[in-house]
Protein backbone atom coordinates (compact mmCIF):
# COMPACT_ATOMS: atom_id res chain seq x y z
CA UNK A 1 0.00 0.00 0.00
CA UNK A 2 3.00 2.43 1.00
CA UNK A 3 4.14 1.77 -2.66
CA UNK A 4 1.23 2.41 -4.19
CA UNK A 5 0.34 6.00 -2.40
CA UNK A 6 3.91 6.71 -3.19
CA UNK A 7 3.40 5.81 -6.94
CA UNK A 8 0.19 8.23 -6.75
CA UNK A 9 2.24 10.89 -5.06
CA UNK A 10 4.58 10.93 -7.91
CA UNK A 11 1.98 10.63 -10.39
CA UNK A 12 -0.16 13.80 -9.31
CA UNK A 13 2.99 15.88 -8.87
CA UNK A 14 4.00 14.94 -12.04
CA UNK A 15 1.08 15.45 -13.37
CA UNK A 16 0.54 19.25 -11.25
CA UNK A 17 3.76 20.59 -12.73
CA UNK A 18 2.88 19.56 -16.40
CA UNK A 19 1.34 22.04 -18.77
CA UNK A 20 -2.22 20.60 -19.15
CA UNK A 21 -4.67 20.65 -22.05
CA UNK A 22 -8.58 20.97 -21.70
CA UNK A 23 -10.12 19.80 -24.65
CA UNK A 24 -14.00 20.85 -24.20
CA UNK A 25 -16.69 18.76 -24.95
CA UNK A 26 -18.12 19.45 -28.37
CA UNK A 27 -14.65 20.59 -29.42
CA UNK A 28 -13.56 19.29 -33.07
CA UNK A 29 -9.97 18.79 -33.92
CA UNK A 30 -9.13 17.38 -37.93
CA UNK A 31 -6.74 16.97 -40.45
CA UNK A 32 -7.00 18.01 -44.01
CA UNK A 33 -5.97 16.40 -47.02
CA UNK A 34 -3.19 19.06 -46.79
CA UNK A 35 -2.01 17.93 -43.75
CA UNK A 36 -3.51 21.64 -41.79
CA UNK A 37 -5.30 21.51 -38.67
CA UNK A 38 -8.36 22.95 -38.48
CA UNK A 39 -10.00 23.75 -34.75
CA UNK A 40 -13.83 23.74 -33.99
CA UNK A 41 -14.26 24.95 -30.33
CA UNK A 42 -18.23 25.52 -28.60
CA UNK A 43 -16.75 28.58 -26.63
CA UNK A 44 -13.59 30.69 -26.94
CA UNK A 45 -10.76 29.49 -28.45
CA UNK A 46 -7.42 30.75 -27.47
CA UNK A 47 -4.12 29.94 -29.64
CA UNK A 48 -1.39 30.21 -27.79
CA UNK A 49 0.93 28.19 -29.86
CA UNK A 50 2.64 29.23 -33.14
CA UNK A 51 1.57 27.36 -36.41
CA UNK A 52 -0.33 26.71 -39.25
CA UNK A 53 -3.79 25.95 -40.08
CA UNK A 54 -6.99 25.00 -42.16
CA UNK A 55 -9.75 26.96 -39.93
CA UNK A 56 -10.73 28.14 -36.53
CA UNK A 57 -13.49 28.37 -35.63
CA UNK A 58 -15.04 29.45 -32.02
CA UNK A 59 -18.96 28.48 -32.71
CA UNK A 60 -20.29 30.96 -29.38
CA UNK A 61 -17.44 33.26 -28.60
CA UNK A 62 -14.17 34.42 -29.55
CA UNK A 63 -10.53 33.08 -31.09
CA UNK A 64 -7.71 35.10 -29.99
CA UNK A 65 -4.08 34.82 -30.95
CA UNK A 66 -2.00 35.66 -28.09
CA UNK A 67 1.41 38.05 -27.78
CA UNK A 68 4.08 36.95 -29.87
CA UNK A 69 2.28 33.85 -31.72
CA UNK A 70 2.48 33.62 -35.38
CA UNK A 71 -0.40 31.68 -36.81
CA UNK A 72 -1.26 31.17 -40.63
CA UNK A 73 -4.68 30.17 -41.24
CA UNK A 74 -7.21 29.58 -44.27
CA UNK A 75 -9.84 30.74 -42.53
CA UNK A 76 -10.91 32.39 -39.00
CA UNK A 77 -14.84 32.76 -38.07
CA UNK A 78 -16.46 33.30 -34.92
CA UNK A 79 -19.66 35.27 -33.87
CA UNK A 80 -17.99 37.97 -31.39
CA UNK A 81 -14.17 39.06 -31.90
CA UNK A 82 -11.55 37.96 -33.54
CA UNK A 83 -8.67 39.70 -31.18
CA UNK A 84 -5.04 39.51 -32.34
CA UNK A 85 -1.98 40.28 -30.08
CA UNK A 86 0.30 38.67 -31.97
CA UNK A 87 0.43 37.92 -35.56
CA UNK A 88 -2.12 36.51 -38.04
CA UNK A 89 -2.04 35.70 -41.78
CA UNK A 90 -5.71 34.52 -42.93
CA UNK A 91 -7.20 34.52 -46.15
CA UNK A 92 -10.62 34.92 -44.64
CA UNK A 93 -11.70 36.21 -40.92
CA UNK A 94 -15.58 36.13 -40.50
CA UNK A 95 -16.39 37.75 -37.20
CA UNK A 96 -18.33 40.49 -35.30
CA UNK A 97 -15.26 42.65 -34.80
CA UNK A 98 -11.63 42.25 -35.91
CA UNK A 99 -9.46 43.57 -32.85
CA UNK A 100 -5.83 44.10 -33.51
CA UNK A 101 -4.13 44.87 -30.46
CA UNK A 102 -1.06 47.75 -30.00
CA UNK A 103 1.61 45.63 -31.97
CA UNK A 104 -0.69 43.16 -33.58
CA UNK A 105 0.45 42.34 -37.38
CA UNK A 106 -2.63 41.29 -40.13
CA UNK A 107 -2.50 40.45 -43.22
CA UNK A 108 -6.19 39.51 -43.93
CA UNK A 109 -7.11 39.11 -47.39
CA UNK A 110 -11.29 38.75 -47.39
CA UNK A 111 -12.84 40.52 -44.23
CA UNK A 112 -16.23 40.06 -42.91
CA UNK A 113 -16.83 41.61 -39.86
CA UNK A 114 -19.27 44.53 -38.66
CA UNK A 115 -16.19 46.51 -37.09
CA UNK A 116 -12.43 47.31 -37.27
CA UNK A 117 -10.68 48.18 -33.98
CA UNK A 118 -6.43 48.32 -34.86
CA UNK A 119 -4.11 49.72 -32.01
CA UNK A 120 -1.88 52.84 -32.29
CA UNK A 121 1.12 50.56 -33.68
CA UNK A 122 -0.63 47.88 -34.82
CA UNK A 123 -0.52 46.94 -38.79
CA UNK A 124 -3.52 45.40 -40.97
CA UNK A 125 -2.63 44.40 -44.85
CA UNK A 126 -5.28 43.53 -47.28
CA UNK A 127 -9.01 44.19 -45.58
CA UNK A 128 -10.79 43.64 -49.50
CA UNK A 129 -14.77 43.06 -48.84
CA UNK A 130 -15.16 40.45 -51.20
CA UNK A 131 -13.73 38.46 -54.11
CA UNK A 132 -14.63 40.72 -56.54
CA UNK A 133 -12.85 43.50 -55.39
CA UNK A 134 -9.80 41.30 -55.81
CA UNK A 135 -10.80 39.89 -59.18
CA UNK A 136 -11.22 43.54 -60.30
CA UNK A 137 -8.01 44.47 -59.00
CA UNK A 138 -6.21 41.39 -60.33
CA UNK A 139 -7.98 42.02 -63.63
CA UNK A 140 -6.28 45.95 -63.87
CA UNK A 141 -2.71 44.51 -63.04
CA UNK A 142 -2.76 41.49 -65.05
CA UNK A 143 0.75 41.63 -65.74
CA UNK A 144 1.96 42.18 -62.21
CA UNK A 145 0.27 39.34 -60.72
CA UNK A 146 1.45 37.07 -63.19
CA UNK A 147 5.14 38.19 -62.61
CA UNK A 148 4.75 37.80 -58.40
CA UNK A 149 7.45 35.95 -57.00
CA UNK A 150 4.94 33.38 -55.28
CA UNK A 151 8.33 30.89 -53.96
CA UNK A 152 9.86 33.29 -51.56
CA UNK A 153 13.39 35.16 -52.33
CA UNK A 154 12.78 33.93 -56.15
CA UNK A 155 11.26 35.90 -59.05
CA UNK A 156 9.41 34.09 -61.29
CA UNK A 157 10.40 33.73 -64.50
CA UNK A 158 8.55 36.32 -67.12
CA UNK A 159 5.96 34.09 -69.19
CA UNK A 160 5.91 34.41 -72.80
CA UNK A 161 2.86 35.87 -74.47
CA UNK A 162 0.36 32.97 -75.84
CA UNK A 163 -0.18 32.21 -79.33
CA UNK A 164 -3.39 31.26 -81.32
CA UNK A 165 -3.50 28.06 -83.58
CA UNK A 166 -3.21 30.09 -86.54
CA UNK A 167 0.47 31.79 -84.75
CA UNK A 168 -1.09 35.22 -83.73
CA UNK A 169 -0.70 37.00 -80.70
CA UNK A 170 -3.27 36.01 -78.10
CA UNK A 171 -5.66 38.58 -76.81
CA UNK A 172 -3.61 40.24 -73.12
CA UNK A 173 -4.56 38.69 -70.73
CA UNK A 174 -6.26 41.46 -69.02
CA UNK A 175 -9.48 40.50 -71.31
CA UNK A 176 -10.36 37.59 -69.59
CA UNK A 177 -12.93 37.60 -67.39
CA UNK A 178 -11.81 38.28 -63.92
CA UNK A 179 -13.12 34.97 -62.34
CA UNK A 180 -11.17 33.14 -65.30
CA UNK A 181 -7.65 35.38 -64.91
CA UNK A 182 -7.96 34.94 -60.90
CA UNK A 183 -8.05 30.88 -61.91
CA UNK A 184 -5.27 31.34 -64.40
CA UNK A 185 -2.83 32.46 -61.92
CA UNK A 186 -4.41 30.15 -58.81
CA UNK A 187 -3.13 27.46 -61.68
CA UNK A 188 0.05 28.37 -61.95
CA UNK A 189 1.16 28.79 -58.60
CA UNK A 190 -0.38 25.51 -58.08
CA UNK A 191 1.94 24.22 -61.07
CA UNK A 192 5.01 26.10 -59.41
CA UNK A 193 4.85 23.50 -56.22
CA UNK A 194 5.43 20.62 -58.45
CA UNK A 195 3.69 18.38 -56.30
CA UNK A 196 1.68 16.26 -58.81
CA UNK A 197 2.56 13.56 -60.62
CA UNK A 198 2.74 13.69 -64.90
CA UNK A 199 -0.67 13.24 -65.64
CA UNK A 200 -2.13 15.71 -63.08
CA UNK A 201 0.69 18.00 -64.31
CA UNK A 202 -0.24 17.56 -68.01
CA UNK A 203 -4.08 18.31 -67.07
CA UNK A 204 -3.32 21.06 -65.18
CA UNK A 205 -0.95 22.93 -67.80
CA UNK A 206 -3.70 22.12 -70.78
CA UNK A 207 -6.26 24.26 -68.50
CA UNK A 208 -3.47 26.98 -67.96
CA UNK A 209 -2.79 26.72 -71.88
CA UNK A 210 -6.38 27.15 -72.37
CA UNK A 211 -6.89 30.17 -70.21
CA UNK A 212 -3.59 31.62 -71.61
CA UNK A 213 -4.73 31.26 -75.44
CA UNK A 214 -8.29 32.55 -74.29
CA UNK A 215 -9.82 29.55 -75.97
CA UNK A 216 -12.99 29.61 -73.74
CA UNK A 217 -15.23 27.57 -75.92
CA UNK A 218 -12.51 24.45 -75.60
CA UNK A 219 -12.20 25.33 -71.69
CA UNK A 220 -16.12 25.33 -71.36
CA UNK A 221 -16.22 21.58 -72.58
CA UNK A 222 -13.16 19.96 -71.24
CA UNK A 223 -12.22 21.38 -68.35
CA UNK A 224 -14.56 18.94 -66.15
CA UNK A 225 -12.89 16.37 -67.17
CA UNK A 226 -8.98 17.99 -67.07
CA UNK A 227 -9.54 18.82 -63.43
CA UNK A 228 -10.68 14.98 -62.83
CA UNK A 229 -7.10 13.63 -63.84
CA UNK A 230 -6.22 15.15 -60.54
CA UNK A 231 -6.22 13.37 -58.27
CA UNK A 232 -5.42 15.34 -54.98
CA UNK A 233 -5.82 18.82 -55.75
CA UNK A 234 -4.70 21.72 -53.68
CA UNK A 235 -7.00 24.48 -52.56
CA UNK A 236 -5.53 26.65 -55.63
CA UNK A 237 -6.39 24.14 -57.74
CA UNK A 238 -9.79 23.38 -56.28
CA UNK A 239 -10.81 27.23 -55.79
CA UNK A 240 -9.09 27.61 -59.89
CA UNK A 241 -12.26 24.68 -61.02
CA UNK A 242 -14.73 26.52 -58.51
CA UNK A 243 -14.38 29.92 -60.87
CA UNK A 244 -13.76 28.43 -63.83
CA UNK A 245 -17.33 26.33 -62.94
CA UNK A 246 -19.13 29.72 -61.46
CA UNK A 247 -18.36 31.52 -64.96
CA UNK A 248 -19.50 29.66 -67.10
CA UNK A 249 -22.70 29.16 -64.63
CA UNK A 250 -23.47 32.38 -65.07
CA UNK A 251 -23.54 33.10 -68.71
Amino acid sequence: MNRRRKWKARADLAFAEAPTLVIPQGTRIEVDSSGQLSIFAPGNLVIQSSGRYGTLESASGSVRIDRGVEVEAVQVRCPETCFVQGSLTAWKVSARVLHLDDTARAHVVLQETSRLEVGSDARLVGNFASEGEIFHLFSRFAHQVRTLPFTPGRRRPELKEAETPEGGSAPPLAELPEPLLFALVLIERELEMKLHGPVAERALGEILKLLQEQDLETLRHTYRLLFNRVPEPREDAQRARELIAEHYAAL
